[in-house]
């Protein structure tokens, strides 16, 4: 079966920040996929996904890290 991923975060540059988000999600047992890609002036934008059925979940909890930074 398919799954449906929604982007929950961008970040331009280093990885660090979305991989911080990645690992809280997944310790709150939310399914988390990052890809990244190259942009036309040689960056990097990396992009945090989870399915669909856990995007409000995930929003929340990004949330609350978001704040606790």
């Amino acid at each position: 079966m398919w799954t449906k991923w929604v982007t929950i975060h961008e970040s331009y540059g280093l990885p660090r920040v979305a991989s911080e988000c990645r690992i809280y999600l997944e310790m709150k047992g939310i399914r988390v996929r990052l890809l990244s890609r190259e942009t036309k002036k040689g960056g990097h934008v990396y992009t945090l996904q989870v399915p669909i059925s856990q995007a409000a979940e995930a929003r929340e909890r990004l949330r609350e890290f978001k704040s606790a930074l």
